[in-house]
């Protein structure tokens, strides 16, 4: 089972609907590699709108176009990375049967199924704008909103490759996203950048930029490229020079079981580069190439 979250907004391109009065909420959603919990905050008394997003293009169109607006909302996080810790559990409790997962060089079967996270847990303030997304003749959920806004997440510790290591961190970024999940469709998307500031010496600090899409329609046309895929690019520069300092890519393929709306098996592959972003006692434990793999099952 695969969920997940992460703040955005969209305003411009979709037609506009009656509003809904803006609330405190609290949302919580389990994910193996993300899982969170968040307590939402109104500034205002001015209501939610309420929008409906006709076109995958459009919203891309107007992304950047529609983020600046003034903040209506704070959340709270609380955030936890369950199998980036199991990895960090069977490799400190268990190095024979870690070791024993090595397939060929320094390629790691449960590094490679446990990558993806290089924290194990964080807290996080959010502040910006909201809106609800809407289909007609749909309930409206929770969870289908769009974010824009200023994110500060902290945090004391750090993975690499596998082993846990002390330092308090702190990472401020500008982040637009948005959620949707109807009957037989979901899809996610953000963009993402800022500057994560590390205390310990041996980690570089950096500069970020990510982008992210994640689709699934059980209507849609199995094997086209673009429906029914998940991509997820992330490119950090050390804050001091520039250079690139780490790369990661991880392209996800999703197939609908037919028999059931919004449930698909899916298989995901990906890497992460490595090139100078840690020094001292961390440069030895730190591999410059890591698999990332993850089969799982959505519903």
């Amino acid at each position: 089972m695969r969920l997940s979250f992460r703040p955005t907004i969209l305003l411009l391109c979709f037609s506009v609907l009656p509003v809904t009065h803006a609330e405190n909420s609290f949302d919580y959603e389990f994910d193996p590699y993300y899982s969170n919990a968040g307590y939402f905050i109104s500034l205002t008394d001015q209501p939610i709108p309420e929008v409906v997003a006709d076109n995958e293009a459009k919203i891309y169109e107007q992304l950047i176009d529609s983020a600046l607006t003034t903040p209506r909302f704070f959340l709270v996080e609380a955030s936890v990375n369950p199998l980036p810790l199991l990895g960090v559990y069977i490799k400190r409790n268990h190095p024979d049967r870690y070791d024993s997962a090595e397939i060929r060089g320094n390629i790691n079967l449960v590094q490679a199924l446990t990558e993806g996270f290089e924290e194990p847990y964080a807290l996080s303030f959010f502040l910006g704008s909201v809106v609800q997304f809407v289909q007609p003749g749909e309930t409206v959920k929770s969870k289908n909103k769009g974010y824009s806004g200023y994110l500060l997440s902290i945090g004391s510790r750090h993975i690499v490759n596998n082993v846990l290591i002390d330092d308090n961190w702190y990472e401020v970024e500008w982040k637009i996203k948005g959620d949707q999940d109807f009957n037989n469709k979901t899809l996610s998307w953000s963009l993402r950048v800022g500057a994560k500031i590390h205390q310990n010496i041996n980690i570089a600090d950096t500069i970020i930029f990510g982008i992210r899409r994640n689709h699934l329609d059980s209507a849609s046309d199995q094997i086209a490229w673009f429906d029914n895929s998940d991509i997820d690019y992330k490119i950090s520069l050390n804050k001091d020079d520039y250079t690139v300092v780490q790369q990661s890519l991880f392209i996800n393929k999703k197939w609908p079981v037919p028999v059931a709306a919004k449930t698909a098996f899916e298989l995901g592959v990906g890497f992460i580069i490595e090139k100078n972003k840690y020094t001292g006692a961390l440069q030895t434990q730190a591999d410059d190439f890591r698999l990332i793999i993850r089969p799982s099952f959505v519903f």
